[in-house]
Parts: C-alpha cells; sequence; structure tokens
C-alpha cells in the first residue's frame, strides 16, 4: 500500500503545472496575475507585462507543441493542436519540395544530339528513349555527314503479325520502294535484297495491293490518330512534320 501511495502521489505531483502559483504577476510584482504564458508558463497581468516578459526572458508566447505532454495532461485541446501541427510540417514540406530547383536536364552523347538536330533541321520531332529501353536499343538511325543524310531504322508490321526491318533507310529513298523490300525481307529472309530504288509503276503496283499507316506518336492514346502513308513519297518527305519516338514503325495491312 505504501508503494501504490508514493506512486499515486508522484503521478499527481508531475500532472501539476511546473510553475508554482503565484499571488502577483511575475513581472511587475504587484498586481494580482490574469495570465498565463503557453511557452513559458509565466504569468502576468497586462498586456505591457506581456510584452515585457517576453522581452526579458526572449520567450515567443507560443506553446512548444514538440514538448513531453504527460497521459494525464492530454486533452482535447491538445489533440487539436498536435493535428495542426502535423499539417503545418506537411504544408512547409509540400512547399519546400515546389521551390526546389528542376534537376538538370540529361545530357546527351554527341552523337545523338547531332541525330536531334538534324531531325529537327527536317522538321521532325525526334524523340529519345531512356538508355536500356529496348526501342532505344533496336534504333540504329544514323546520320551521314558527308552526304548530309539521316538513314533511319524503319520498322514495317504487317497484319498476319510478321515484321521487316530497314536499318539504315535513306530519306531520300521512296517508301513504296522500302516497301518492296520489305515484301522481298519477308518473303526471303536468306537473300539479299535489291538495292535498285524502285519505278513509279513499282510503287503504283504495291499501292494498290497495300495499305500503309503509321500512328501518331507522342500524344495521349485517346487523342492519337493514324497518317495513312502516300508510297510515292521519299521517307524524308513523309516524316516531315511528324514526332517520331526513335524511328518510324509503318502498319501493311492488305
Amino acid at each position: 500500500m505504501v508503494a501504490d501511495v508514493t506512486c499515486s502521489a508522484g503521478a499527481e505531483s508531475r500532472r501539476k503545472d511546473p510553475t508554482p502559483p503565484t499571488a502577483v504577476c511575475s513581472m511587475c510584482k504587484e498586481n494580482p496575475p490574469k495570465y498565463t504564458c503557453p511557452g513559458c508558463s509565466r504569468k502576468t497581468c497586462s498586456l505591457d507585462c506581456v510584452n515585457g516578459h517576453k522581452a526579458a526572458f526572449s520567450c515567443s508566447g507560443k506553446r512548444d507543441r514538440t514538448a513531453f505532454v504527460n497521459r494525464g495532461d492530454l486533452s482535447y485541446d491538445t489533440l487539436v493542436s498536435d493535428y495542426k501541427f502535423l499539417e503545418e510540417v506537411q504544408r512547409v514540406e509540400d512547399v519546400s519540395k515546389r521551390s526546389q530547383p528542376p534537376l538538370p536536364r540529361r545530357q546527351l552523347p554527341k552523337p545523338l544530339k547531332v541525330l536531334v538536330q538534324q531531325a529537327r533541321n527536317r522538321h521532325v520531332t525526334l524523340q529519345l528513349m531512356s538508355p536500356g529501353m529496348k526501342r532505344r536499343k533496336e534504333n540504329s538511325t544514323r546520320f551521314d555527314y558527308k552526304a548530309n543524310i539521316m538513314f533511319w531504322r524503319v520498322k514495317w508490321i504487317f497484319s498476319d503479325g510478321t515484321e521487316a526491318v530497314h536499318s539504315r533507310a535513306s530519306e531520300l529513298e521512296l517508301l513504296g520502294s522500302l516497301l518492296d523490300k520489305s515484301v522481298q525481307m519477308r518473303s526471303h529472309e536468306d537473300k539479299a535484297l535489291s538495292s535498285e530504288s524502285g519505278s513509279v509503276a513499282d510503287v503504283a503496283r504495291w499501292s494498290s495491293t497495300y495499305k500503309v499507316s503509321m500512328h501518331q506518336e507522342g500524344v495521349r492514346a485517346d487523342q492519337a490518330v493514324d497518317f495513312d502513308v502516300d508510297l510515292s513519297m521519299t521517307l524524308g518527305d513523309f516524316l516531315r512534320g511528324k514526332r517520331i519516338v526513335e524511328f518510324p514503325v509503318f502498319r501493311v495491312r492488305q
């Protein structure tokens, strides 16, 4: 029983205000106190004494919301104060994140920077993916300084699921000729392809046999459209004004 009484007495003493009760103002020592400072618990009687104690003791006049509070001293006001404190911390964190300077842009290697610039000179927006992405690894598009020609990697996807790829297709070559070669590539994978550019008659023949389109890239999926491909145009002329992700992909259907 003695131990219980001692513990109870100790708990009661911890719940008491750390500042002993005073009969007079802690500043002027004359008038009875009316206010208790939330920060330091000093008791004052007037606005002058409140401001005086702040200056004398470097007190902010605000409760230290990070100070330990005994379980017996917890109240609804304490809970509300802690909740508002956490909200303020979250708000400060959000403002800090928004105020951070933008991260430096990833610098492209010189060959890729030249590739993007040369595509821009031809009014083509070339968008490169992050290193390690499959399409980035596959891209074999190159710019020939001596000839001043872009050689694009071009993929043809046929309606039956088969594919044909040109690793270096000249921007000056007719799309109909490239389609002709892609059909040969699909049918005779082990044979060398003809290097001839193809005639107007060939283009007309393949245009009447196949319908070719290219999906718009770089926009939201619900806003994308399919561009019909004119096989009588050169690859460079068709890509003019388009946005390309790594390399052009054409879809072929009969």
